[in-house]
């Protein structure tokens, strides 16, 4: 490990300075005047996978396209494979008066760096790829197969992922998904998220008793309506 760790340390600036390159793509995928720049920068992620050593390809779609990228493995390779989700669309930047500064144009302040995106999601993003790039340029056997699949349509649905997923599913097969999109307590304490399930919404009606009743008397007998939606 510790040639790895020093690759990292060595690169580190680097590593930021294309941080910065992927974060000036102002890749919103909500707007459709900004539907070139989400192409420009699918195609710019998948060069720059390629370029540390990834099997990478711009796989289009009904919307904006996904970028799948692969670690070298051999056909018949045993090692367990994990699937790295993120998504390089981001939220817009809207209201811009709020801003300190230009939300794609990246600002560094100390040990921050401000632009829309950074941390949702390309940051996180970013961090798994300068981790497989040390790796696979100091020649350091990965331990795992490594499958990213980065989407353009998450902060609008992904209606686009089902239909990729199920259309990839043979060579999608792994044994766990590491989504980095989640949060921690504060700078100082990292945090792993197990067993994300996304969210669901939906509406329920719930029709009790047409007036208040005594619970002494009731209780037990007729279903409190609090109790009943809660179970």
């Amino acid at each position: 490990m510790q040639v790895v760790l020093d690759y990292l340390k060595r690169n580190q600036d680097r590593f930021v300075a294309e941080l910065c390159a992927f974060l000036r793509f102002p890749s919103v995928s909500a707007q459709p005047q900004y539907k070139k720049d989400m192409r420009a920068c699918a195609k710019w992620l998948s060069n720059h996978c390629r370029h540390i050593g990834l099997d990478a390809q711009v796989c289009p779609t009904a919307g904006h396209p996904i970028v799948l990228a692969k670690t070298p493995r051999a056909k018949s390779s045993r090692r367990p494979h994990f699937m790295v989700y993120g998504h390089y669309d981001v939220q817009p930047p809207e209201p811009l008066d709020l801003w300190k500064s230009p939300p794609f144009e990246p600002r560094i302040a100390g040990r921050s760096l401000f632009a829309r995106g950074s941390t949702d999601n390309k940051g996180q993003l970013f961090a798994h790829l300068k981790a497989v790039e040390a790796y696979l340029k100091t020649a350091t056997p990965l331990p795992c197969d490594l499958t990213f699949v980065i989407e353009g349509e998450e902060e609008v649905g992904s209606v686009s992922l089902v239909k990729f997923l199920k259309s990839h599913r043979n060579e999608l097969k792994c044994d766990a998904i590491v989504v980095s999109d989640t949060g921690m307590p504060d700078a100082d304490h990292p945090a792993l998220t197990c067993s994300l399930r996304g969210i669901i919404a939906f509406e329920i009606t719930v029709h009790g008793p047409s007036r208040d009743l005594h619970s002494g008397i009731f209780g037990g007998a007729v279903d409190n309506p609090a109790m009943a939606l809660s179970q």
